[in-house]
């Protein structure tokens, strides 16, 4: 067989071919890429802004008629910052004795680590106090009831000036 006519053959070993190289890398890249794209997500997780949300679900025809009692009896709720505790003054068109105790949910509408809740205690002539500090501003929702079950506020809106209105309370 003579040399120049037979076919040339390289003797490079495998990975000295810089197709193959690119052939691997396009695929490994992505492999890459997805699985960083899989820990970032998983790391930061959003959390949901309620956990139980079927459960809030199944009681909503109960706060409303909650709600409803609330208005009928003009309840209002003014919280405000006071010290490193809040304060709130609670009214009522109706003149209802002052439950011994009133819970109050401040939520932030997409941020779960926002939301604020609180547990103030009935001090005499309307007056609560509890530990905990106020958000200085943004948008909420706000839930405030007592452990009774007897009423409950409920209403979005804004922080101003350091205080939170809810139901019938009037600007002074």
């Amino acid at each position: 067989m003579n040399p120049v006519s037979s076919p040339h053959v390289d003797d490079r070993p495998w990975y000295r071919y810089p197709l193959l190289w690119l052939a691997i890398l396009l695929p490994a890249s992505s492999v890459i890429a997805g699985l960083t794209t899989l820990y970032i997500a998983v790391i930061n997780a959003d959390s949901p802004v309620v956990d139980e949300w079927y459960k809030e679900g199944r009681g909503i025809n109960r706060s409303a008629e909650q709600e409803q009692i609330a208005a009928r009896l003009g309840i209002g709720l003014v919280l405000s910052q006071v010290g490193a505790g809040v304060q709130a003054r609670l009214t009522s068109d109706a003149g209802i004795p002052a439950p011994e105790l009133i819970t109050v949910a401040l939520r932030h509408p997409t941020l779960k680590e926002k939301d604020v809740l609180l547990t103030l205690h009935h001090q005499g002539n309307g007056v609560f106090r509890g530990d905990g500090a106020l958000p200085s501003m943004g948008r909420f929702i706000a839930t405030a009831s007592t452990p009774e079950g007897h009423w409950r506020l409920y209403q979005s809106g804004n922080i101003e000036d350091g205080t939170v209105r809810l139901g019938h309370a009037t600007k002074p």
